[in-house]
Parts: structure tokens; C-alpha cells; sequence
């Protein structure tokens, strides 16, 4: 974003219609956010999104709280706000909670799985596969990731383990845009066959390593975007 008055082509927002509220504003920012059209560190103008918008500053403001409570924008005193900048401590710190959670329950799951939820896995794999969207590819990564640990049982695991899907989801989508969703599908496909084969050690250990490596390639794309803007 520029220091304009409102959101540039392609990012100007149409007008909204009568009865829309705050969530819908949030919606289309949040969406922006996501898919990098608003990048990191860029300033958001309230009174050009209300202008662009067709509304007053009062629902962009309650929009921009709710992206600020998410960790996607950063309020500023007595200036705009940014949208949150990515951080690569923010990325290791998931990536721990991630190696703490996700092999575990994987572990527990295994035993528990059965023919509807192994073909619910692949399903997931072969829907990202044919994928073209890259907001779906990440929805798509999320939701085999939980369906893996489903079976579990353990449900505020899950949605701990959901909940850092949510914070990551800015991170995932810069893998789908530098091509690298090859990788995550080879390696969801590998944690799969051992989950059907029912070898737990063997799938725990290929899911720590799929973390690892994935967190390791989105630092490095964060790396080579810095460098970039040099």
C-alpha cells in the first residue's frame, strides 16, 4: 500500500452495499492480508478504506481491531496502522508448538484410524493436489493436518493445534506461491501410507520432519523477500 488516500489497483476495495457490517470489511481485508496483496509492514489508511468503501471510518476501525486481535494488523498511537509484519521468531515459535503437539496426537490417532478417515485423508491430498486457489490449498493443508489427529479423540488439542493453522496461514500461502506445494504433497502422502500401514513411530517421525522442513522453507522465503526489498 502507498501512502494514497485508499488502496491501489488491484487492491482498491468496490464499494460495500447497505447492511453490510464491520465483518464484512474485515473479510475483505483479512483476505487481502492472506493472499499478500497487503504486505507485510504496509500502512492502512482508515479514512481511504472508508472513501473506497462507501462507509464511515467507525466500521473500518472495528474491522481493523478484529485483524489487530488476530495478529494481522499492528495499531499504532496516533498513527495508521500496519499490517503485521512476518517475523521469523513468530514462525519458530509455532514450529515449537507444532513439534509439540502434532506428533504426539498423531501418535494416539494411528491405532484409532479407520477406512472412512484414511480415505478422508487422501481425499484431502488429492482435492489440494487438484488445487489451483492458493487460499484453498492452504484451507486443504489445514484440514488434512487435523484429519490426521482427528482420531484421536482429543479435542482441545485440536484446537490448539487448529488455532496455530490460523497464525501460520499468512506463512503457508508463500509456499504455494513460490511452487513449493510438491514438497507437502510427497510428504503428506508418506505420512499417510504409515499411518495406514499403522506404523506410529514411522509417521511421527516423518510429521516432525515435515514441520521442520516446512517451517525451514518458509524462513528462507522471508530471507530471500528481505533481500529482495534491499
Amino acid at each position: 500500500m502507498t501512502d494514497a488516500a485508499h488502496l491501489e489497483a488491484p487492491t482498491r476495495l468496490a464499494p460495500l452495499e447497505l447492511g453490510d457490517a464491520p465483518q464484512a470489511i474485515y473479510a475483505r481485508l483479512r483476505e487481502l492480508i492472506l493472499s499478500g496483496n497487503l504486505k507485510a509492514g504496509s500502512q492502512v489508511k482508515i479514512q481511504g478504506i472508508a472513501n473506497d468503501l462507501g462507509v464511515s471510518i467507525v466500521p473500518v476501525r472495528e474491522a481493523i481491531r478484529m485483524l489487530a486481535a488476530e495478529g494481522l494488523m499492528e495499531l499504532r498511537p496516533n498513527r495508521s496502522p500496519i499490517v503485521a509484519p512476518l517475523e521469523i521468531a513468530e514462525i519458530l515459535e509455532i514450529n515449537t508448538v507444532r513439534l509439540a503437539l502434532e506428533p504426539f496426537y498423531l501418535e494416539m490417532a494411528v491405532p484409532a484410524h479407520d477406512d472412512a478417515s484414511l480415505k478422508r485423508c487422501a481425499e484431502l491430498i488429492s482435492e489440494d493436489e487438484a488445487a489451483t486457489d492458493y487460499m484453498e490449498k492452504v484451507e486443504l493443508n489445514r484440514q488434512f493436518h487435523l484429519a490426521l489427529i482427528a482420531p484421536s479423540g482429543q479435542k482441545r488439542a485440536l484446537k490448539l493445534i487448529d488455532d496455530q493453522f490460523e497464525a501460520i496461514s499468512r506463512f503457508a500461502q508463500m509456499l504455494v506461491m513460490r511452487g513449493m506445494r510438491g514438497h507437502l504433497h510427497n510428504e503428506h502422502a508418506a505420512i499417510l501410507d504409515a499411518v495406514a500401514a499403522g506404523k506410529a513411530g514411522v509417521a511421527v517421525d516423518l510429521m516432525h520432519s515435515h514441520i521442520s522442513s516446512a517451517a525451514e522453507r518458509i524462513a528462507r522465503e522471508l530471507d530471500r523477500q528481505r533481500a529482495a526489498q534491499r
